[in-house]
């Protein structure tokens, strides 16, 4: 091990779903959601709304993806996701929007967004990827940065 001082960091690697637990990447993609249709920044009564939890449970959680540095909060303003919660939304977003495509295009049988959700976040990725090839179109636009248009919706 060298006593010299290290310059600069190692980049940190890509944030994986692995990292996360089901609920914060609900509410990250919850985020990620609700700030394409505002201002930016999400209030938590916006996200208890959303969600359908309770209002203190939006602030504990809110609180725990600020320390681990997913998001930016500030009290009274609003939250917002930093680069690693975005590409964990992104991530999330496409998931579900690969496997409401696959339910909806391949079986006739359309999804909650709960399930779906659900469904996406515990397959494994190459799970998810075989689906994609399955269904071999366009998915739904459900990526949060899609804005509803199939086509822009990309892994």
């Amino acid at each position: 091990m060298s006593s010299e001082p290290q310059i600069g960091t190692a980049p940190s690697p890509a944030p994986s779903l692995v990292d996360i637990e089901r609920g914060a990447a609900r509410y990250l993609f919850a985020i990620a959601v609700l700030s394409r249709s505002g201002t930016g920044r999400v209030t938590t009564g916006e996200l208890h709304e959303h969600l359908g939890v309770a209002q203190p449970s939006v602030s504990g959680m809110v609180s725990k993806l600020d320390d681990r540095g997913l998001v930016d909060y500030e009290r009274y303003q609003g939250v917002t996701l930093t680069d690693r919660g975005e590409a964990l939304a992104r991530q999330v977003g496409w998931r579900l929007c690969v496997v409401s495509t696959f339910f909806d295009s391949e079986l006739d049988t359309t999804l909650d967004d709960r399930v779906a959700f659900d469904i996406g976040f515990v397959l494994p990725e190459r799970g998810v990827r075989r689906l994609r090839e399955l269904v071999g179109s366009a998915c739904l636009g459900r990526c949060p940065e899609a804005n509803g248009e199939a086509e822009r919706c990309v892994a």
